[in-house]
């Protein structure tokens, strides 16, 4: 996902195709994205707005079995962190990033007492 951070755009979409399976689709919230071109335009804002230094990081393992897998994330702006999430990633048979439904706001509850 760091990718979407590459400002060449020959060289971001390029290193996204490598990783995303055909019919790829990004989905949040408030949009869906489909494609590599779709993936790196949802970050586009961040890309753009140089004041931010806006970079993703993984702030959990990442588990999986079948296919799926999951993770915690942060991303930070100017080395804050300015939101957080979870993300669930379906992989296609090849192995290669079908789907990510992304949580912005949700990651690991607390446990009862």
């Amino acid at each position: 996902m760091a990718e979407v951070f590459e400002p060449d755009d020959r060289m971001r979409l390029e290193r996204l195709s490598a990783d995303l399976a055909p019919g790829f689709r990004f989905v949040t919230p408030t949009a869906v994205f489909d494609g590599p071109d779709g993936l790196s335009d949802a970050f586009a804002h961040f890309r753009h707005d140089a004041w931010r230094n806006a970079q993703l990081r993984r702030t959990s393992a990442v588990d999986g079995h079948h296919g799926y897998f999951h993770f915690t994330w942060e991303r930070l702006d100017r080395g804050a962190v300015a939101e957080s999430g979870l993300n669930v990633v379906q992989l296609d048979d090849q192995g290669r990033i079908w789907r990510v439904i992304s949580f912005p706001g949700a990651g690991p509850e607390p446990a009862p007492e």
